[in-house]
């Protein structure tokens, strides 16, 4: 088989998609920018894409992240409620 530049694998369709260096997943923040541009909508582009570069280079899924968050918020023990 002839090796030829568009060829694509068929594993490299799970890979996260990026914007040159950028995650794909910061597109609203930087969309929040392009149509906003001030000193504000910079830092928390600036701060998402950094806390988004962060996951990606310790390998930790987005949604993994949010159920750490919130284990470090509500914490080990849960309220059940009265019991009956």
């Amino acid at each position: 088989m002839a090796k030829n530049d568009t060829y694509v694998h068929w594993r490299d369709s799970a890979l996260t998609p990026k914007f040159f260096m950028i995650d794909a997943k910061a597109s609203f923040a930087i969309l929040l920018l392009l149509l906003r541009p001030n000193l504000y909508t910079v830092m928390i582009a600036v701060v998402v894409i950094g806390i988004l570069a962060a996951l990606n280079h310790y390998k930790i899924p987005l949604s993994a992240s949010f159920r750490m968050l919130r284990q470090m918020i509500v914490g080990p023990k849960k309220y059940i409620g009265k019991r009956r």
